[in-house]
C-alpha cells in the first residue's frame, strides 16, 4: 500500500490482497474482492474502484491516462492474469482474459468475454454478454447457454481461493496496523 499526493488506498478488511501485489494512491477496494501476487493498481493520475467480489489475478496492470479519470472493475468482474487495464470500465461479472489489453476509455459489458490475449482498442464498446477477440478485438457473437453460465461462475473459483488464503492469514489487510502507522506519522 503505497500512499501518493496525500491519498492512500483504502481495503475492506474483508477483501485481500497478496503480499506482492502493489496499491498506488485513490484505490479502493470494496468487500470480498481480491488482488494477487504481482498485480500493481497504480492510481496516481486518477481513481481505481475494484467494486465487491472482483478478482484482478497475477501480473496485471491496471492504470490511468488522464488526470481526474476512473478505472472501474465491476462486481464480481474477472480479470485474468497478466492483463492490463487502462483507463477503463470493466462491466458486471464480464471475464477479461489472460494477457488481455483494454485500452482507454474502452466499455467491456455486463457479463462479456475478453478473450484471452485480445486487443480491445481506445473508447471501444463490447455489448452486454457478447464475446469479443482479436487484435484489435471484434465483437464475435452473443453468449448464451453453457457459454454465459460460465460467465457467471467465473468469479466463484476466486471467491474461494480468496477465503482460503485468508483463513491461511495470507492478504489480511489490518486496518489497526493502518491506524497505528497514521498515528507514528503524526508524532
Amino acid at each position: 500500500m503505497v500512499p501518493y499526493n496525500n491519498k492512500k488506498p483504502r481495503v475492506s478488511s474483508k477483501a485481500f490482497v497478496a503480499p506482492t501485489a502493489v496499491l498506488v494512491g485513490d484505490v479502493i477496494v470494496e468487500d470480498g474482492a481480491s488482488i494477487w501476487f504481482g498485480a500493481v493498481l497504480r492510481a496516481d493520475m486518477g481513481s481505481i474502484l475494484v467494486k465487491k467480489g472482483a478478482n484482478v489475478q497475477d501480473n496485471c496492470v491496471v492504470h490511468l491516462k488522464l488526470f481526474g479519470s476512473q478505472a472501474v472493475i465491476g462486481e464480481n468482474a474477472t480479470i485474468g492474469h497478466g492483463a492490463i487495464l487502462h483507463d477503463c470500465t470493466i462491466g458486471k461479472g464480464a471475464i477479461v482474459g489472460i494477457n488481455s489489453v483494454v485500452l482507454d476509455f474502452a466499455q467491456v459489458g455486463e457479463e462479456s468475454i475478453v478473450a484471452a490475449g485480445s486487443v480491445v482498442g481506445d473508447n471501444a464498446v463490447i455489448p452486454p454478454r457478447h464475446l469479443a477477440a482479436g487484435t484489435p478485438a471484434e465483437v464475435k457473437k452473443e453468449i448464451s447457454g453453457t457459454a454465459l453460465w460460465y460467465v457467471k461462475q467465473g468469479a466463484e473459483i476466486y471467491h474461494l481461493l480468496r477465503d482460503e488464503y485468508l483463513k491461511e492469514g495470507i492478504g489480511v489487510v489490518e486496518e489497526e496496523e493502518e491506524e497505528e502507522e497514521e498515528e507514528n506519522e503524526s508524532d
